[in-house]
Protein backbone atom coordinates (compact mmCIF):
# COMPACT_ATOMS: atom_id res chain seq x y z
CA UNK A 1 0.00 0.00 0.00
CA UNK A 2 2.90 2.42 0.68
CA UNK A 3 4.19 1.57 -3.15
CA UNK A 4 0.72 2.88 -4.52
CA UNK A 5 0.89 5.74 -2.29
CA UNK A 6 3.79 6.78 -3.91
CA UNK A 7 2.23 6.65 -7.31
CA UNK A 8 -0.31 9.41 -6.26
CA UNK A 9 0.10 12.40 -8.47
CA UNK A 10 1.30 15.27 -6.53
CA UNK A 11 -1.56 18.90 -6.03
CA UNK A 12 -0.59 20.98 -9.21
CA UNK A 13 -0.93 23.81 -6.55
CA UNK A 14 1.85 22.72 -4.34
CA UNK A 15 4.24 21.79 -7.01
CA UNK A 16 3.43 25.63 -8.91
CA UNK A 17 4.21 27.24 -5.27
CA UNK A 18 7.66 25.63 -5.45
CA UNK A 19 10.93 27.33 -7.29
CA UNK A 20 10.47 25.47 -10.77
CA UNK A 21 14.37 24.66 -10.80
CA UNK A 22 14.11 23.10 -7.55
CA UNK A 23 11.60 20.10 -8.30
CA UNK A 24 12.52 17.76 -11.24
CA UNK A 25 9.94 17.19 -13.85
CA UNK A 26 9.63 16.12 -16.89
CA UNK A 27 9.70 18.37 -20.41
CA UNK A 28 5.79 18.71 -20.37
CA UNK A 29 4.90 19.31 -17.19
CA UNK A 30 7.38 22.09 -17.10
CA UNK A 31 6.16 23.52 -20.06
CA UNK A 32 2.61 23.46 -18.72
CA UNK A 33 3.77 24.99 -15.42
CA UNK A 34 5.00 27.68 -17.08
CA UNK A 35 2.32 28.23 -19.29
CA UNK A 36 0.20 28.39 -16.33
CA UNK A 37 2.41 31.07 -14.65
CA UNK A 38 2.59 33.73 -17.21
CA UNK A 39 -1.36 33.43 -17.36
CA UNK A 40 -1.72 33.91 -13.96
CA UNK A 41 -3.68 37.52 -13.26
CA UNK A 42 -0.83 39.95 -11.76
CA UNK A 43 -0.85 40.91 -7.88
CA UNK A 44 -3.97 43.94 -7.44
CA UNK A 45 -0.96 45.72 -5.35
CA UNK A 46 0.25 46.96 -8.74
CA UNK A 47 0.81 50.63 -8.95
CA UNK A 48 -0.59 53.00 -11.72
CA UNK A 49 1.78 54.63 -13.77
CA UNK A 50 2.31 58.07 -12.41
CA UNK A 51 1.02 61.17 -14.78
CA UNK A 52 3.04 62.24 -17.60
CA UNK A 53 3.79 66.33 -17.34
CA UNK A 54 3.53 68.41 -20.51
CA UNK A 55 6.75 69.98 -20.11
CA UNK A 56 6.65 72.34 -23.61
CA UNK A 57 2.83 72.67 -23.03
CA UNK A 58 3.26 74.35 -19.84
CA UNK A 59 6.42 76.55 -20.98
CA UNK A 60 3.86 77.70 -24.27
CA UNK A 61 0.91 78.23 -22.06
CA UNK A 62 1.84 79.16 -18.01
CA UNK A 63 5.64 80.65 -19.24
CA UNK A 64 4.68 82.51 -22.42
CA UNK A 65 7.55 80.78 -24.12
CA UNK A 66 7.46 80.44 -28.25
CA UNK A 67 6.75 76.66 -29.46
CA UNK A 68 11.09 76.90 -30.48
CA UNK A 69 11.69 78.12 -27.19
CA UNK A 70 10.02 75.84 -25.27
CA UNK A 71 11.13 72.69 -27.22
CA UNK A 72 14.86 74.06 -26.33
CA UNK A 73 14.18 74.60 -23.17
CA UNK A 74 12.00 71.67 -22.23
CA UNK A 75 15.48 69.36 -22.67
CA UNK A 76 17.00 71.03 -19.57
CA UNK A 77 13.99 70.44 -17.14
CA UNK A 78 13.01 66.86 -18.54
CA UNK A 79 13.23 65.43 -14.86
CA UNK A 80 10.43 68.08 -13.65
CA UNK A 81 7.35 65.57 -12.81
CA UNK A 82 5.03 68.08 -11.65
CA UNK A 83 4.24 72.03 -12.17
CA UNK A 84 4.65 72.19 -8.03
CA UNK A 85 7.78 73.79 -8.32
CA UNK A 86 7.43 75.57 -11.36
CA UNK A 87 4.03 77.66 -10.12
CA UNK A 88 6.10 79.01 -7.03
CA UNK A 89 8.89 80.38 -8.79
CA UNK A 90 6.21 81.97 -11.79
CA UNK A 91 4.34 83.25 -8.55
CA UNK A 92 7.46 84.37 -6.54
CA UNK A 93 8.57 86.31 -10.05
CA UNK A 94 4.98 88.03 -10.58
CA UNK A 95 5.19 89.07 -6.60
CA UNK A 96 8.84 90.27 -7.03
CA UNK A 97 7.47 92.92 -9.47
CA UNK A 98 8.32 90.86 -13.30
CA UNK A 99 6.14 91.17 -15.89
CA UNK A 100 5.27 88.36 -18.11
CA UNK A 101 7.76 89.41 -20.74
CA UNK A 102 10.20 89.36 -18.43
CA UNK A 103 9.32 86.06 -16.49
CA UNK A 104 9.75 84.52 -19.80
CA UNK A 105 12.54 85.93 -21.11
CA UNK A 106 13.95 84.87 -17.97
CA UNK A 107 12.98 81.31 -18.41
CA UNK A 108 14.06 81.15 -21.88
CA UNK A 109 17.50 81.91 -21.22
CA UNK A 110 17.70 79.99 -17.85
CA UNK A 111 14.96 77.43 -17.92
CA UNK A 112 16.10 75.75 -14.74
CA UNK A 113 15.06 78.56 -12.83
CA UNK A 114 12.18 76.60 -12.42
CA UNK A 115 13.67 74.31 -10.16
CA UNK A 116 15.08 76.80 -8.23
CA UNK A 117 14.75 76.69 -4.33
CA UNK A 118 13.25 79.68 -3.56
CA UNK A 119 14.06 80.13 0.28
CA UNK A 120 17.92 78.95 -0.65
CA UNK A 121 18.69 80.65 -3.71
CA UNK A 122 16.02 82.92 -5.84
CA UNK A 123 14.87 84.94 -2.89
CA UNK A 124 18.20 85.87 -1.23
CA UNK A 125 19.99 86.97 -4.19
CA UNK A 126 16.82 89.11 -5.91
CA UNK A 127 16.79 90.47 -2.06
CA UNK A 128 20.37 91.20 -1.97
CA UNK A 129 20.50 92.18 -5.58
CA UNK A 130 17.57 95.22 -4.39
CA UNK A 131 19.63 96.11 -1.45
CA UNK A 132 22.20 97.33 -4.02
CA UNK A 133 19.55 99.23 -5.61
CA UNK A 134 18.92 97.55 -9.04
CA UNK A 135 15.17 97.27 -9.54
CA UNK A 136 13.12 94.16 -10.69
CA UNK A 137 13.47 94.85 -14.09
CA UNK A 138 16.79 95.38 -13.86
CA UNK A 139 17.23 92.27 -11.69
CA UNK A 140 15.36 90.20 -14.71
CA UNK A 141 17.79 91.68 -16.96
CA UNK A 142 21.01 90.06 -15.36
CA UNK A 143 19.05 87.09 -15.03
CA UNK A 144 18.73 86.90 -19.10
CA UNK A 145 22.37 88.23 -19.17
CA UNK A 146 23.83 85.19 -17.05
CA UNK A 147 21.54 82.56 -17.11
CA UNK A 148 22.71 79.72 -14.93
CA UNK A 149 25.43 81.71 -13.16
CA UNK A 150 22.47 84.04 -11.60
CA UNK A 151 21.54 81.41 -9.42
CA UNK A 152 25.33 81.06 -7.89
CA UNK A 153 25.51 82.23 -4.38
CA UNK A 154 28.82 84.16 -5.72
CA UNK A 155 26.97 85.85 -8.30
CA UNK A 156 25.82 88.86 -5.63
CA UNK A 157 29.80 89.48 -4.66
CA UNK A 158 30.46 90.08 -8.37
CA UNK A 159 27.51 92.67 -9.04
CA UNK A 160 28.83 94.53 -5.50
CA UNK A 161 32.26 94.29 -6.97
CA UNK A 162 31.65 95.89 -9.77
CA UNK A 163 29.29 98.82 -8.76
CA UNK A 164 31.53 101.08 -7.65
CA UNK A 165 33.30 100.90 -10.89
CA UNK A 166 30.70 101.37 -13.42
CA UNK A 167 29.25 103.68 -10.97
CA UNK A 168 25.83 103.06 -11.39
CA UNK A 169 23.80 99.89 -12.27
CA UNK A 170 22.37 100.64 -15.61
CA UNK A 171 26.49 101.07 -17.02
CA UNK A 172 27.08 97.72 -15.62
CA UNK A 173 23.89 96.16 -17.33
CA UNK A 174 25.01 97.50 -20.70
CA UNK A 175 28.80 96.73 -20.17
CA UNK A 176 27.26 92.83 -19.06
CA UNK A 177 25.42 92.69 -22.24
CA UNK A 178 28.63 92.90 -24.00
CA UNK A 179 30.55 90.60 -22.14
CA UNK A 180 28.91 88.41 -19.29
CA UNK A 181 32.11 87.12 -18.62
CA UNK A 182 32.12 90.41 -16.50
CA UNK A 183 29.84 88.68 -13.74
CA UNK A 184 30.97 85.06 -14.37
CA UNK A 185 34.74 85.20 -13.92
CA UNK A 186 36.48 84.62 -10.55
CA UNK A 187 36.78 87.46 -8.84
CA UNK A 188 39.67 86.27 -6.79
CA UNK A 189 42.03 84.51 -9.37
CA UNK A 190 40.97 87.01 -12.78
CA UNK A 191 39.16 90.42 -12.05
CA UNK A 192 40.46 91.52 -8.64
CA UNK A 193 44.32 90.89 -9.53
CA UNK A 194 43.55 92.49 -13.09
CA UNK A 195 41.84 95.41 -11.97
CA UNK A 196 44.65 95.85 -8.99
CA UNK A 197 47.60 95.93 -11.83
CA UNK A 198 45.45 98.12 -14.05
CA UNK A 199 45.08 100.80 -11.06
CA UNK A 200 49.33 100.18 -10.31
CA UNK A 201 49.39 101.60 -14.36
CA UNK A 202 47.24 104.86 -13.32
CA UNK A 203 43.96 104.15 -14.64
CA UNK A 204 41.43 105.19 -12.39
CA UNK A 205 38.17 103.54 -11.60
CA UNK A 206 36.44 105.42 -14.31
CA UNK A 207 39.07 104.83 -16.60
CA UNK A 208 38.71 100.94 -16.43
CA UNK A 209 34.91 101.58 -16.65
CA UNK A 210 35.72 102.85 -19.67
CA UNK A 211 37.98 100.12 -21.10
CA UNK A 212 35.16 97.85 -20.31
CA UNK A 213 32.94 99.25 -22.54
CA UNK A 214 35.90 99.81 -25.29
CA UNK A 215 37.52 96.29 -24.89
CA UNK A 216 34.72 94.11 -22.57
CA UNK A 217 36.75 91.30 -22.43
CA UNK A 218 40.68 92.50 -21.24
CA UNK A 219 39.79 92.41 -17.20
CA UNK A 220 38.41 88.91 -17.58
CA UNK A 221 41.03 87.48 -19.41
CA UNK A 222 44.00 85.63 -18.01
CA UNK A 223 46.26 87.90 -15.87
CA UNK A 224 49.53 87.30 -17.83
CA UNK A 225 47.71 88.56 -21.48
CA UNK A 226 46.42 91.78 -19.53
CA UNK A 227 50.26 92.26 -18.63
CA UNK A 228 51.18 91.18 -22.03
CA UNK A 229 48.41 94.02 -23.56
CA UNK A 230 50.24 96.97 -21.23
CA UNK A 231 53.22 95.53 -22.45
CA UNK A 232 52.43 96.02 -25.76
CA UNK A 233 50.64 99.37 -25.31
CA UNK A 234 53.76 100.78 -23.79
CA UNK A 235 55.36 99.49 -26.88
CA UNK A 236 53.37 101.39 -28.55
CA UNK A 237 54.42 105.11 -27.08
CA UNK A 238 51.74 105.73 -24.93
CA UNK A 239 52.94 106.07 -21.42
CA UNK A 240 51.11 104.68 -18.45
CA UNK A 241 49.16 107.48 -16.74
CA UNK A 242 48.86 110.03 -19.96
CA UNK A 243 45.80 110.51 -21.43
CA UNK A 244 45.36 108.25 -24.02
CA UNK A 245 46.93 105.13 -22.38
CA UNK A 246 43.32 103.70 -21.46
CA UNK A 247 43.20 104.06 -25.55
CA UNK A 248 46.23 102.46 -26.62
CA UNK A 249 45.39 99.31 -23.61
CA UNK A 250 42.16 98.83 -25.58
CA UNK A 251 43.68 98.90 -29.06
CA UNK A 252 46.46 95.90 -27.39
CA UNK A 253 43.80 94.24 -25.92
CA UNK A 254 41.69 93.68 -28.90
CA UNK A 255 44.39 93.40 -31.55
CA UNK A 256 47.33 91.24 -31.77
CA UNK A 257 51.01 91.98 -32.60
CA UNK A 258 50.78 90.90 -36.23
CA UNK A 259 48.12 93.00 -36.95
CA UNK A 260 49.71 96.06 -35.31
CA UNK A 261 52.74 95.40 -37.35
CA UNK A 262 50.50 95.16 -40.83
CA UNK A 263 49.12 98.52 -39.66
CA UNK A 264 52.40 100.26 -39.06
CA UNK A 265 53.78 99.32 -42.28
CA UNK A 266 50.97 100.33 -44.22
CA UNK A 267 51.21 103.76 -42.56
CA UNK A 268 54.77 103.99 -43.35
CA UNK A 269 54.25 102.79 -46.88
CA UNK A 270 51.21 105.38 -47.49
CA UNK A 271 52.28 108.38 -45.72
CA UNK A 272 56.17 107.95 -45.83
CA UNK A 273 56.09 108.02 -41.72
CA UNK A 274 58.99 107.04 -40.14
CA UNK A 275 59.40 104.74 -37.12
CA UNK A 276 59.03 108.83 -34.95
CA UNK A 277 56.25 109.96 -36.74
CA UNK A 278 54.51 106.42 -36.22
CA UNK A 279 54.57 106.63 -32.76
CA UNK A 280 53.05 110.14 -32.57
CA UNK A 281 49.92 109.33 -34.40
CA UNK A 282 49.66 106.23 -32.66
CA UNK A 283 49.91 108.27 -29.04
CA UNK A 284 47.25 111.13 -30.56
CA UNK A 285 44.90 108.51 -31.79
CA UNK A 286 45.51 104.67 -30.73
CA UNK A 287 42.69 103.21 -32.15
CA UNK A 288 43.69 104.10 -35.80
CA UNK A 289 45.26 100.51 -35.27
CA UNK A 290 41.83 98.91 -35.18
CA UNK A 291 41.29 100.56 -38.31
CA UNK A 292 41.20 98.18 -41.60
CA UNK A 293 44.51 98.46 -43.48
CA UNK A 294 42.33 99.71 -46.73
CA UNK A 295 40.42 102.50 -44.93
CA UNK A 296 44.05 103.30 -43.51
CA UNK A 297 45.04 103.30 -47.07
CA UNK A 298 42.63 105.43 -49.15
CA UNK A 299 42.31 107.80 -46.08
CA UNK A 300 46.20 108.33 -46.32
CA UNK A 301 45.44 109.16 -50.04
CA UNK A 302 42.76 111.36 -50.14
CA UNK A 303 44.35 113.39 -47.66
CA UNK A 304 47.72 113.73 -49.06
CA UNK A 305 46.66 114.03 -52.80
CA UNK A 306 43.35 115.53 -52.67
CA UNK A 307 43.08 117.97 -49.88
CA UNK A 308 47.22 118.45 -50.36
CA UNK A 309 47.96 117.64 -46.26
CA UNK A 310 51.64 116.76 -45.22
CA UNK A 311 52.12 113.64 -43.61
CA UNK A 312 53.58 115.68 -40.08
CA UNK A 313 50.02 117.25 -40.38
CA UNK A 314 48.12 113.96 -40.34
CA UNK A 315 50.52 112.20 -38.07
CA UNK A 316 49.74 114.96 -35.31
CA UNK A 317 45.90 114.50 -36.17
CA UNK A 318 45.87 110.94 -37.18
CA UNK A 319 42.34 110.77 -35.75
CA UNK A 320 41.68 111.91 -39.37
CA UNK A 321 43.08 108.27 -40.51
CA UNK A 322 39.93 106.90 -38.41
CA UNK A 323 37.16 109.28 -40.38
CA UNK A 324 34.13 107.93 -42.91
CA UNK A 325 36.12 108.58 -46.43
CA UNK A 326 32.87 108.38 -48.14
CA UNK A 327 30.11 109.78 -45.60
CA UNK A 328 32.58 112.70 -43.49
CA UNK A 329 35.98 113.88 -45.45
CA UNK A 330 34.92 113.65 -49.02
CA UNK A 331 31.42 115.67 -48.46
CA UNK A 332 33.34 118.37 -45.83
CA UNK A 333 36.00 118.28 -48.37
CA UNK A 334 33.76 119.12 -51.40
CA UNK A 335 32.13 122.31 -49.33
CA UNK A 336 35.46 123.81 -47.79
CA UNK A 337 36.77 123.79 -51.82
CA UNK A 338 33.12 125.38 -53.12
CA UNK A 339 33.58 128.24 -50.72
CA UNK A 340 37.20 128.40 -50.59
CA UNK A 341 37.10 128.83 -54.42
CA UNK A 342 33.98 131.68 -53.95
CA UNK A 343 36.32 133.24 -51.30
CA UNK A 344 33.69 132.79 -48.57
CA UNK A 345 35.92 131.78 -46.25
CA UNK A 346 40.44 131.62 -45.79
CA UNK A 347 42.09 129.72 -48.23
CA UNK A 348 44.39 128.19 -45.08
CA UNK A 349 41.37 127.19 -43.46
CA UNK A 350 42.39 124.08 -41.15
CA UNK A 351 41.30 121.02 -42.49
CA UNK A 352 41.20 119.40 -39.07
CA UNK A 353 38.87 121.75 -37.66
CA UNK A 354 36.52 121.45 -40.73
CA UNK A 355 35.98 117.59 -39.93
CA UNK A 356 36.30 117.38 -36.73
CA UNK A 357 33.06 119.18 -35.38
CA UNK A 358 29.71 117.39 -34.84
CA UNK A 359 27.22 117.21 -37.51
CA UNK A 360 24.72 119.65 -36.15
CA UNK A 361 27.80 121.77 -35.94
CA UNK A 362 29.41 121.73 -39.46
CA UNK A 363 26.05 122.52 -40.87
CA UNK A 364 25.39 125.27 -38.50
CA UNK A 365 29.48 126.68 -39.48
CA UNK A 366 29.89 125.89 -43.06
CA UNK A 367 26.43 125.38 -44.52
CA UNK A 368 23.24 127.19 -43.31
CA UNK A 369 25.46 130.60 -43.10
CA UNK A 370 25.99 130.38 -47.22
CA UNK A 371 22.84 128.80 -48.33
CA UNK A 372 21.98 132.06 -50.29
CA UNK A 373 25.65 132.71 -51.56
CA UNK A 374 26.01 129.35 -53.00
CA UNK A 375 22.19 127.91 -53.94
CA UNK A 376 22.36 124.38 -53.95
CA UNK A 377 25.03 123.87 -51.22
CA UNK A 378 23.35 121.85 -48.91
CA UNK A 379 21.95 119.57 -51.75
CA UNK A 380 25.48 119.07 -52.87
CA UNK A 381 26.51 118.26 -49.73
CA UNK A 382 23.60 115.74 -49.10
CA UNK A 383 24.42 114.42 -52.24
CA UNK A 384 28.15 113.93 -51.20
CA UNK A 385 27.07 112.53 -47.50
CA UNK A 386 24.62 109.61 -49.81
CA UNK A 387 27.69 108.86 -51.97
CA UNK A 388 26.77 110.32 -55.16
CA UNK A 389 29.76 112.18 -55.35
CA UNK A 390 32.54 110.07 -56.86
CA UNK A 391 35.38 109.01 -54.21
Amino acid sequence: MGAAMLLVPMPLLFLTSAPLTAVHLPSRCRLRLHLLSRAAPKSATTTAPESHFAIEEYLVSTCHLTQPQAAKASKSIAHLKSSSNPDAVLAFLAEFGLSTKEVAAVVASNPRVLCARIDRSLAPICTELRALGLSPSQIARLAQITGRYFLCRSFVSKVRFWLPLFGSSERLLQASDWNYWLLTSDLEKVVEPNVAFLRQCGLSARDISKLLVAAPRLVTMHPDYVQDAVRRAIQLGVAPGSQMFRHALSTAGCIGQEKVDAKVAVLKESLGWSQEDVSLAVSKAPRILVASEERLRRNAEFLVNEVGLQPQYIARRSVLLMYSLERRLVPRHLVVKLLKGRGLIEQDRCFFNVVAPTEEKFLDKFVTPFEECVPGLADAYESACAGKVPV
